[in-house]
């Protein structure tokens, strides 16, 4: 049993059941139901701040999947649907959309001639997948919620700010490596004096801490995805293999990195500009749009 906070704006405590796979009868899930309810309201009466605080209207509604009163798995931390998009966020969505490119593409409803699905709806298809846990389609939602406001913003910025952003792709693909990419990203050449309100600086640096945290994840060579893409490619039959697929491999890799890194400094731009989102949850979510399509079509180019 563990209590947690909620977050900067809810310091109350925080009690949340989850048993597993294990599924109780509906009957026995009610009584257990009530029974936690029972104990929280009888903590409330007896504590002395009881009669100062109100409850929300419906405080067990706001769990994911309606979970009740103990979160039981010490080694996985409570998922906080209030909080902010953030770099974890888009390597969540990114580790689990790209783990499972084929259950994703069963929905996808491309028209003639496209090429590549738009990220946005690559994450609609993904909506439907069911081997996809509701806290990830949480997540996923508060993307397809924010891309367009993105949009509307980034097309706002000054001319100075999205010129410095448009030649950012050419920059990474000459960077090789995250590594490499995350330095170019804080190298204080690539900042502006025409940036005055920090929009550049503010996008390369959430662009630098999204390629940071899925460094070791969905950019790693060995990841699922690029092992995926690299099987058949060989060599014609010439020797080397190995070696042609993993080159393969880290040019899938290298590609989905970049798509990153400028979407979520242009994001993380646009996210500043507009009140009450700021860069991180603008860069989380411009990233997660500009790459997904891109990699899902790299998917479909080596399924067909």
């Amino acid at each position: 049993m563990s209590s947690a906070p909620q977050g900067p704006r809810q310091d109350g405590s925080r009690f949340v059941v989850d048993l597993g796979g294990v599924k109780l009868p509906a009957i026995l899930e009610k009584q257990v139901e009530t029974d936690i309810r029972a104990v929280v309201l009888s903590a409330l009466s007896e504590s002395e701040g009881a009669a100062a605080r109100r409850l929300p209207d419906s405080i067990f509604d706001r769990f994911p999947n309606r979970t009740l009163g103990l979160w039981l798995d010490p080694d996985v931390p409570f998922p906080d649907p209030w909080g902010p998009l953030g770099p974890k966020d888009h390597t969540l969505i990114l580790r689990e959309v790209l783990s499972r490119p084929v259950q994703v593409i069963r929905y996808l409803d491309l028209k003639d001639g496209q090429a590549r699905p738009t990220g946005e709806e690559v994450l609609e298809a993904a909506l439907q997948v069911e081997q996809i846990d509701d806290y990830t389609k949480e997540r996923m939602r508060a993307v397809l919620e924010l891309l367009p406001r993105l949009e509307e913003a980034r097309a706002g910025l000054p001319r100075s700010v999205q010129q410095e952003l448009r030649g950012l792709q050419r920059k990474l693909e000459q960077a090789p490596g995250v590594e490499g990419k995350v330095r170019l990203l804080r190298d204080p050449g690539l900042r502006s004096a025409k940036d005055t309100e920090g929009y550049v600086d503010a996008g390369l640096e959430q662009a630098a801490l999204i390629l940071e945290d899925g460094a070791s994840t969905i950019y790693a060579p060995d990841f699922s995805f690029y092992r995926l893409l690299s099987e058949g490619r060989g060599d014609g039959g010439g020797g080397g293999g190995t070696t042609v697929m993993a080159k393969e491999s880290n040019g899938d890799l290298e590609d989905t990195a970049n798509a990153d890194a400028v979407g979520a400094a242009a994001g993380g731009g646009a996210g500043l500009a507009l009140a009450g989102v700021g860069a991180a949850a603008g860069a989380a979510a411009g990233a997660a749009g500009a790459s997904l399509g891109w990699a899902i079509g790299s998917f479909l180019a080596w399924l067909f």
